[in-house]
């Protein structure tokens, strides 16, 4: 891949789904396939986006593994010989190693002390420029001779293996037959002050269940077990819990739900890429920059006068959740539920 263009991606789920337009406008315009470098857990899901096999795993660690690791990726650069690469993350450490590796053209924004290290430093959105991440990547790919992305760009498709795996992973839940499946997202490992309440939750899938016939498939990591253990037992409708399912099989499950309810997290903007009707529930976070994108999205936010905060853990009474009732949600997103059908 000499001469190629590198792209360092971000860490978290939902900012990869949010880069795939610029990912995708890049690919387009770059004088060699892209050597995507980040997070090895993402390889499936930029696989899926069709953006190729050209994948650098990299895992931010601390101490020998971290520094182990950090050497590895320095040389793996080196020999690509790239001549641009693109920093979608804000933070030092891939700029520090971006320069060590000696790509020429380094872009990036000019965040957390890292200018000096960028040949291409970009200024940062200010606080009062609400500027949606998939832009703000997007900005980033146009300095790099890309073009604008399109609304399909933002798009993920059901392939024939992601709709077999679908298949085999709800047959196996007991639930081969149904298109009447809810999908649920209410963790946030990251940060709980993103997370409405458990009972809320329960309270909602139930009367899901009651009035629409709505089947609830809990989703989300291992780190979000004990919160859908505990929506299951409060809620008084049948539940499938799947929790810990590995990012395919998230995917998967998601392309068949008729609808998705979630908190702000990498799991919405999955299901919102892949058509589904997605309702999103924010509190401390600004839809304005991360709400998931797609023609049958919405955005629940209580709007106290404290948001968005951007707290992990709420420093007052969480009214930004506890103040959005089942009831009101529930009429909120049956609209949705009726698009999903």
């Amino acid at each position: 891949m000499s001469g190629g263009w590198v792209v360092r991606l971000p860490t978290w789920l939902g900012d990869n789904v949010m880069a795939l337009p610029a990912l995708r406008v890049l690919q387009r315009a770059a004088p060699a396939p892209l050597l995507l470098w980040g997070p090895p857990a993402y390889r499936e899901l930029h696989a899926l986006a069709g953006l190729g096999d050209d994948y650098l795993p990299y895992r931010r660690r601390r101490a020998a593994a971290g520094i182990s690791e950090a050497i590895h990726a320095v040389a793996a650069l080196r020999q690509r010989r790239a001549v641009t690469v693109l920093l979608l993350p804000n933070a030092f450490e891939p700029a520090l190693l971006a320069a060590l590796a000696g790509i020429p053209q380094r872009i990036g924004y000019a965040t957390d002390g890292r200018s000096r290290l960028l040949t291409h430093p970009v200024p940062a959105p200010g606080y009062d420029e609400p500027l949606h991440e998939a832009d703000r990547f997007a900005r980033l790919a146009r300095l790099a001779g890309a073009g604008n992305p399109s609304a399909a760009d933002a798009s993920l498709i059901a392939t024939d293996e992601l709709r077999r795996s679908a298949a085999d992973l709800l047959g196996a839940a007991g639930l081969a037959d149904g298109g009447d499946l809810l999908g649920v997202v209410a963790g946030s490992a990251n940060a709980p002050a993103k997370r409405w309440p458990a009972a809320a939750y329960a309270e909602l899938i139930s009367e899901a269940g009651r009035r629409w016939g709505a089947r609830p498939v809990l989703l989300g990591s291992d780190a979000d077990r004990p919160i859908n253990a505990e929506i299951g037992a409060r809620a008084t409708v049948a539940t499938t819990d799947l929790s810990g399912s590995d990012l395919p099989g998230l995917a998967a499950t998601l392309a068949r739900c008729r609808a998705v309810v979630a908190n702000d997290t990498g799991a919405a903007h999955l299901a919102a890429a892949l058509g589904r009707p997605t309702a999103v529930i924010f509190g401390p976070t600004d839809p304005r920059r991360t709400c998931p994108r797609g023609p049958h999205v919405l955005a629940l936010s209580a709007d106290c006068f404290c948001q968005p905060c951007g707290a992990d853990r709420c420093p007052l009474d969480h009214r930004c959740m506890t103040r959005l009732t089942a009831t009101e949600l529930l009429a909120r997103i049956e609209p949705l539920w009726q698009v999903g059908a």
